[in-house]
């Protein structure tokens, strides 16, 4: 599968070295300059550098772009029409306010508005911080959690099909948003149904 990768963080680089290190081709374009990753990604033979259109062209499109660069970038795409895009997001530190915290997912609502017809996913990795600013990384067999919700069943199951064959745990949100948003609050999102 050929993944494209617009924008860079902790989570998509994350995600191009793990699509990589399963037998995906992973493009990778930065809106702020393929310079600042080309030595990060050089190491690794089936992550390339790409233009802006190549990466939007991809099986699978992952977004990561700041707000105020969003529609410059948005605009720059092909018609994504029916084509499934990962929005992703800074990091989220406490998982317990992730919904609450969606209802007010800025970047998620303009891509979500800039690109009508094509089929959004939102895509969050909690980090646990312990005992000040260490990070506490999984261990090594044991599945990491990721979350995403999206609108589009066939979407979300690509997603999560995805995310499972890099070894995450992805975890749907899409229903217990939607109890969310109807005045059910007080559902636990983190609690299997």
């Amino acid at each position: 599968m050929k993944i494209g990768i617009i924008g860079i963080g902790t989570l998509t680089l994350e995600l191009a070295f793990r699509a990589s290190k399963k037998g995906h081709t992973v493009l990778v374009h930065n809106p702020r300059g393929n310079t600042l990753v080309r030595e990060t990604i050089s190491k690794e033979e089936s992550i390339k550098l790409s233009t802006l259109e190549h990466c939007a062209e991809s099986d699978l499109v992952i977004l990561f772009v700041p707000k105020h660069d969003l529609e410059a970038v948005i605009s720059g795409l092909p018609d994504m029409t029916g084509r499934t895009v990962i929005h992703t997001s800074g990091l989220i530190l406490d998982p317990k306010s992730l919904l609450s915290g969606l209802s007010y997912a800025m970047t998620y609502k303009i891509t979500a508005a800039l690109l009508p017809d094509a089929h959004v996913v939102k895509l969050f990795k909690p980090m646990k911080l312990e005992s000040g600013l260490s990070v506490s990384a999984a261990p090594e067999k044991q599945k990491e959690e990721i979350f995403y919700i999206s609108s589009n069943a066939t979407s979300g199951l690509q997603v999560k099909t995805f995310l499972s064959g890099l070894h995450f745990e992805a975890k749907d949100l899409s229903a217990r948003l939607r109890l969310h948003h109807t005045g059910l609050a007080g559902v636990n999102p983190f609690l299997s149904p």
